[in-house]
This record gives structure tokens, C-alpha cells and sequence, in this order.
């Protein structure tokens, strides 16, 4: 016969794992299930949808309440408490620090892009495997590159040039896509760039905020909060270590879900086996 276990537990709901965060401009949006906002198949995020990426000492989640005590003549003590408010709160550290991840962080204005400058564009004098370092281009008699180029465009690659000698353009990085030979390869003369301001704003707009843990069984939780705004201070330091965005985000109710399911909701995938 079996010894009883005093200490009744169960290593299986003892878990772990990293989590995805994942932000989105629809806070109308309510998932029925993780399929909604990611592809279980591929894990590629649905339309609508953002990676906010690498973070660092996780992702932290927070969720308490004030009270206030009811007190009568009759009792010494109190005889009840009532809720006066809740805060529910997401903090992390996020390690990409992008144009897109800055301007969610630290409240910016609208991203505007200028395309680059470009040279006269070249066609491939023969097709490249992923992975090629050198690139050949096939000149005209009045064709040349300026061995100054920094930068070239092959397809919708873009890379940055280690050296130009005659046709060949030798890069520093390898190329990640192969390219046929009708394909052009375009000289950047100046980078492109991405423009935008930040100021005092009177109101931040609110984002859809959705966390996906990868959990140690192989199943997924989702946790996904309806609304979200950024708060707290955001201290970015450019130094020798790598820059960082620390960021807060603080969610709010919804004024057309039940009181006790109006903040987020958690989808999680089941086994089958767990004890009811």
C-alpha cells in the first residue's frame, strides 16, 4: 500500500518559463484564445500585433488593492473592510531599444521616415547565395562605384560595405537572403533616417498589452491586459553597457466587462491530466 505524502503538492503546476511581450494599438480587442493573437504553428504574431522583444530580470507582474476598515460604536475592532481602489501593473526592462519600443517607453510623437539617397542602380553581374560576403555588379562604360560607398541595397537587403575594388563590393556582414540575377544592387550615397519628437503631452495614449509565457511543460499562458498606459519614470543610459528602456505600464478597467473580469484575462493550454 502507498504511504500518503504529508506534504500534498504537485511538481507539475510548479512552473516556469520566459515571457513574450507583445503590445497592440486595439484595446477593443477581447481574445477567446491564444490562436487569436498568435499562430501556434509558426508562433508569428497575428495582424495588429508587436513584438516589444528582449527583456531583462523578467517581466513583472503586480496586482493589490487599498481597503478601508468599517468600524461600528459596537465593536473595538473592525468588522469588515471595503475596496477602495486596485492597481494592476507590468514592469520590465526592455533590451531593444528601437524607434518603436522609444516611442511606446517614453511617450513620443509620430515616427516619420525620409527615404535614403541613392546611386544609379547596378544589376548583379551573377546570382548570390545566402550567406555571400561578396557581391559582383556588372558596369557599363561609363558605370563606376565610389569607393567611399558605405552602404549598398541588394533587393531589400541592406548592407554595410567593407571595401569597393573595380566591380566587386566586399561586405562586412553576410547577406541573409539569396538573389536572383535580375535583381539590382542600388549604392546608398545617404543613409535613410526616422524623425521624431518628444514633449510634454497632457494625456498618453492607452495600448493593448499581451504577455505569452512559454511554460516548462510546453504549454502556453496568455495574459492579456485590455488597456494599458505607460507610467513611471524612464531612464536611459548610454554608456559602455548596453542601453535599456525601463518602463511601468499601468492598467485600467473596463467599463463594459463584469467588475471581476474587466481588467485582463489569462487564456492557458491544458494537458488534460491535471486534477480538477
Amino acid at each position: 500500500m502507498a504511504q500518503d505524502n504529508f506534504y500534498n503538492y504537485n511538481k507539475d503546476k510548479i512552473q516556469g518559463g520566459a515571457g513574450r511581450l507583445i503590445v497592440s494599438n486595439d484595446t477593443t480587442f477581447r481574445p477567446e484564445d491564444i490562436s487569436d493573437i498568435m499562430d501556434l504553428d509558426t508562433y508569428k504574431l497575428k495582424d495588429g500585433f508587436r513584438d516589444l522583444g528582449a527583456t531583462n530580470e523578467g517581466i513583472a507582474r503586480s496586482r493589490g488593492n487599498e481597503t478601508e476598515d468599517v468600524e461600528i460604536d459596537q465593536s473595538t475592532t473592525p468588522i469588515d473592510t471595503t475596496i477602495t481602489s486596485w492597481e494592476n501593473t507590468i514592469t520590465t526592462t526592455l533590451m531593444e531599444t528601437d524607434i518603436n519600443n522609444r516611442q511606446l517607453a517614453n511617450a513620443g510623437g509620430v515616427i516619420e521616415k525620409i527615404a535614403p539617397k541613392t546611386g544609379q542602380a547596378l544589376p548583379l553581374a551573377a546570382p548570390l547565395i545566402s550567406n555571400a560576403r561578396q557581391v559582383k555588379v556588372t558596369l557599363g562604360e561609363n558605370d563606376s562605384i565610389d569607393s567611399g560607398t558605405k552602404f549598398i541595397k541588394v533587393g531589400n537587403e541592406t548592407a554595410q560595405v567593407a571595401s569597393v575594388k573595380n566591380n566587386v563590393i566586399t561586405l562586412k556582414k553576410p547577406l541573409e537572403e539569396k538573389h536572383e540575377e535580375n535583381e539590382k544592387v542600388m549604392p546608398i550615397l545617404e543613409l535613410g533616417t526616422k524623425r521624431i519628437g518628444y514633449g510634454a503631452p497632457d494625456s498618453v495614449a492607452p495600448v493593448a498589452l499581451t504577455l505569452i509565457v512559454h511554460r516548462d511543460d510546453g504549454t502556453f499562458l496568455l495574459v492579456h491586459y485590455y488597456e494599458v498606459k505607460i507610467s513611471d519614470n524612464v531612464e536611459t543610459n548610454h554608456g559602455k553597457e548596453k542601453a535599456s528602456l525601463p518602463v511601468t505600464f499601468t492598467a485600467f478597467a473596463q467599463h463594459d466587462l463584469p467588475d471581476d473580469e474587466n481588467v485582463y484575462i489569462e487564456i492557458e493550454q491544458t494537458l488534460g491530466n491535471e486534477e480538477e
